[in-house]
């Protein structure tokens, strides 16, 4: 990277960084208020990008001298963002993953390795005379064994807590997964998140191994920098749209305090006409703000309602009349033919998980053992018809 004025790996890193900070701003934009997933979702985004603009100022040839030529004291700034998606993505997995997740005094320890390495740069680099800081960066002398060690620690820790994240999300309850509209295939973007973050510490653990013992191939370490470049790329174009929004139709119906006067009873009649009728909840993006246009009521009062005489949120609210809409399509003959996979769409459902944790729930069987004892009990009354 340090032999082009703009090259395809600045380019890479260039655009890595925009799409984060575009979709963090888009994001802050349009959030609901008081949202802590996606507010944890924007701090991530914008630390990621941080990262992405780190790696272009340490190793890109003219970045790394326009910084320099400002002050050497900016130079390892944004190596803060390293010790810091880790911690922001287990906080946003926890806040998606638990019932009236709220920030704890003892996540402040989630911070204490950024402020060991707040104290071991100083000593290394800020604390030097100023001609040593741009010998440092000018010789990339600064990667002796202490740094590229902070580096590998740095990567380790980014690495356990994704894979955290990863189960946190894999075993969370589907209701409150539900609740936020989280996306069936994001445990497996976490998986792939994770391989890169182990394939950027193993390029650590070669660097460290290097300022030891000599690494005599150490033309790969460039190759296995520059593939996490175009890994994280892929990564983040086939999902950070998708993500965000996702997660703007993930706001979760906050219970408000209302005086207890009576619901509308021509509101629920409409309701529940547009219910049957129309049929609404088939639509798998349906969100309360599309109901409430189709009804044509203020969201406010339509989210009251719901909540005050049915005594459940919206989504749980829809997802009644889709198990119901599951549980017909199931029975009927006609599609027996039908996948599960087609019933719980045809039924308004975006997520498996979700379709079958909350059919279980309501007849304790899965789709697939009710629509068996559907069968049997057909066969069974056709044979005892056959010998009547």
């Amino acid at each position: 990277m340090d032999k082009t004025l703009f090259n395809l790996h600045d380019l890479v890193l260039l655009i890595i960084a925009f799409e984060c900070l575009a979709v963090a701003f888009y994001l802050g934009l349009n959030r609901a208020k008081a949202s802590l997933p996606t507010s944890l979702l924007i701090a991530f985004l914008a630390v990621h990008a941080g990262i992405a603009l780190h790696e272009l100022v340490l190793w890109g040839s003219t970045f790394r001298y326009w910084v320099l030529d400002a002050s050497p004291n900016y130079f390892f700034v944004l190596n803060f963002a390293y010790w810091l998606d880790g911690p922001l993505l287990f906080l946003f997995a926890c806040s998606v993953t638990q019932q009236h997740f709220k920030l704890q005094r003892w996540h402040g320890l989630l911070l204490v390795p950024v402020a060991l390495f707040a104290v071991f740069i100083f000593q290394h680099f800020y604390a030097l005379p100023h001609d040593a800081k741009v010998t440092l960066v000018k010789d990339y002398s600064f990667a002796d064994f202490d740094y590229v060690f902070m580096d590998l620690l740095a990567k380790a820790i980014r690495v356990v807590f994704s894979v955290y994240a990863t189960l946190l999300i894999l075993r969370g309850n589907e209701q409150t997964k539900a609740t936020f509209n989280v996306p069936e295939w994001l445990p497996k973007v976490l998986m792939l998140l994770t391989a890169v973050l182990a394939w950027e510490t193993m390029l650590s653990m070669i660097k460290v191994y290097h300022s030891l013992y000599v690494f005599p191939y150490y033309d790969v370490v460039e190759f296995i920098g520059l593939a996490s470049y175009y890994m994280q790329f892929a990564l983040f174009n086939t999902v950070i749209f998708m993500s965000a929004s996702h997660f703007l139709r993930a706001q979760p119906a906050k219970p408000k305090a209302v005086e207890r006067e009576p619901v509308s009873q021509a509101l629920l009649e409409q309701l529940e006409t547009t219910m049957e009728r129309e049929r609404p909840y088939l639509n798998q993006n349906l969100s309360f703000e599309r109901l409430a246009e189709k009804l044509d009521l203020p969201v406010k009062e339509l989210s009251n309602a719901i909540n005050r005489h049915y005594e459940v949120n919206f989504y749980e609210f829809i997802n009644n009349y889709r198990i119901q809409e599951a549980k017909r399509l199931l029975e009927d003959p006609a599609c027996f033919e039908k996948s599960i996979t087609d019933i719980f769409y045809d039924a308004g459902f975006n997520s498996k998980s979700v379709y079958n944790t909350l059919f279980k729930k309501k007849f304790n069987k899965t789709p697939s053992q009710y629509r068996n004892d559907v069968k049997q009990k057909l066969a069974k009354q056709q044979t005892q018809a056959g010998l009547s």
